[in-house]
């Protein structure tokens, strides 16, 4: 196992919170570069006893407080949330500052040596560019930029991630299912790949252990495929519920959403959306150490616990 410490950029964010916990269990030393030290998270950091460095805003660029030109190992979890066409036409991003993220590592962490470990994002993988969302293209620039200035390093693209204290839309749907709101996933047949938390952390603990920084890209999944409509009968079970689901054709669907302004979320949660682990399999011999119904069950759990149901 890594004896050196551990930066962790994107250390307060939803799974950087978990992998901070699972290096903690195993006696690593960290530091958490996080953007607010003031935060909720970073106080529950100091609580496991974890270093933490504020960075402030990543998407300007600066230098650290603290020199990190000699840190060996680098796992960059951080990232720009939510980002759309709609975003973009409203100028809130400047397109050139896009990827501060990994410049401020390039200008920060000046160890050609450095082994990284960049969590990017399975939405990269679709080999055709028109359909790259805005927020995939980014991911993919920034794995260019990767790989470019830093030999040893791991990509992983996962798909969507969930877990306990997950947020956006996986949050969402719990609440749709356990307040009984029918949704309109009956008969659609097209699977989709979902990660747990605690599977990816297990990846990212296998490959520190493996000291497995080769210069490849992986995409990484629990390894099964869902449809919305198996997802939620799940979910509602967990939740102590019955799902409720009707049909609706999905091309009215489509139209529905684009008329609301959100014509990218048909894409997060209608269309099939298949992620595989055969090459990080081969060449690691890692297998998920959860299944996803498991994996569901702990995140409604979580859920019931939370908001004390």
């Amino acid at each position: 196992m890594v004896k050196d410490k551990i930066v962790i950029l994107g250390a307060s964010g939803f799974i950087g919170m978990h992998l901070c916990k699972k290096l903690v269990d195993k006696n690593i030393k960290i530091l958490a570069l996080i953007r607010n030290k003031h935060s909720i998270e970073a106080k529950e950091l100091l609580k496991m006893n974890v270093e933490v460095l504020e960075t402030g805003n990543l998407f300007k660029k600066k230098f650290f407080s603290k020199d990190l030109s000699k840190i060996k190992y680098l796992i960059n979890l951080a990232a720009l949330a939510h980002i759309n066409n709609k975003n973009f036409k409203k100028k809130l991003y400047n397109l050139k500052d896009i990827n501060n993220i990994e410049n401020n590592i390039i200008k920060n962490f000046r160890n050609k040596n450095l082994k990284i470990l960049h969590i990017s994002s399975a939405k990269v993988s679709d080999k055709i560019e028109n359909n790259l969302t805005d927020y995939a293209r980014v991911k993919k620039n920034g794995e260019s930029i990767i790989r470019k200035y830093y030999k040893k390093h791991t990509i992983l693209r996962p798909p969507l991630v969930y877990g306990p204290n997950v947020k956006a839309n996986f949050l969402i749907l719990m609440k749709a299912i356990y307040k009984n709101i029918p949704l309109p996933f009956k008969k659609l047949s097209e699977k989709r790949s979902y990660m747990y938390i605690e599977n990816l952390t297990d990846a990212i603990l296998l490959i520190l252990k493996k000291n497995h920084f080769i210069g490849k890209t992986y995409e990484i999944s629990d390894n099964c495929m869902i449809t919305n409509e198996k997802l939620v009968h799940f979910m509602a079970n967990a939740l102590g519920k019955k799902a409720k689901l009707f049909y609706l054709n999905p091309k009215l669907i489509n139209l529905m959403l684009i008329i609301l302004g959100k014509r990218e979320l048909f894409n997060k949660i209608m269309k099939e959306f298949i992620v595989t682990n055969k090459e990080f399999i081969s060449d690691t011999g890692w297998k998920p150490p959860y299944h996803y119904g498991e994996g569901i069950k702990k995140t409604c759990l979580w859920y019931k616990r939370k908001f004390r149901i």
